[in-house]
């Protein structure tokens, strides 16, 4: 005999206190979401495009190539 399948039970509290907002105010929080999201993409699109400048640390140019830092 093969045992029952369970319901799967998934928690939507959180989407059913979107619907208890008021009009007015599920449209300013996602004015709030919309404008963070484009924060976060212009963040992303301007730090991927940055190039990284070469750096010499100091100290290191004095030391020629092939020798020990003993």
């Amino acid at each position: 005999m093969l045992p029952k399948k369970k319901k799967l039970e998934l928690d939507l509290e959180w989407l059913k206190s979107w619907f208890d907002f008021a009009p007015r105010e599920r449209t300013l929080l996602a004015g709030i979401l919309i404008i963070a999201l484009i924060g976060l993409t212009a963040r992303y699109i301007h730090l991927s495009r940055q190039q990284p400048d070469p750096w010499q640390p100091e100290g290191l140019s004095s030391v020629p190539q092939g020798a020990s830092h003993e």
